[in-house]
């Protein structure tokens, strides 16, 4: 049998190497764990700089859209303008026509139309006293 101070000093060196092995695991599943997480840290940071790219590039083409569709809508309006504009002109060179060549019916159509207005107008209520 071994003496008690030689089975203590056996014990110690175990203990210290099982505690040193404990560390150096330890160490390497931090390093592991650090490097897992740098990983997934570049990846998010990937992602996230293309999302915001993208996200760059949708808005200006949506802007560019938008600003195409105004100009074009700004167009279409200065047409319609014009083309009203040119009618007006014409029906009102047409009135002047007809009011030079036949004053008394202008004046007929216009009696009619008021007539016409004042029957679809409501009918005021009487007061009763």
């Amino acid at each position: 049998m071994k003496p008690l101070s030689e089975t203590a000093s056996d014990a110690r060196a175990k203990a210290s190497e099982v505690a040193e092995k404990t560390a150096e695991n330890a160490r390497a599943t931090a390093e592991a764990a650090k490097a897992r997480i740098q990983d997934g840290y570049g990846r998010a940071r990937a992602v996230t700089s293309e999302l915001a790219d993208r996200t760059r590039v949708a808005t200006s083409d949506l802007a560019a859209k938008g600003r195409e569709q105004a100009d074009a809508a700004r167009e279409t309006a200065g047409e319609v303008y014009a083309k009203g504009k040119a009618q007006a002109k014409r029906a009102n060179s047409k009135l002047k026509a007809a009011a030079e060549k036949q004053p008394l019916a202008l004046v007929a159509g216009a009696v009619a139309i008021g007539a016409l207005i004042g029957s679809l107008l409501p009918k005021g209520r009487k007061d009763e006293d």
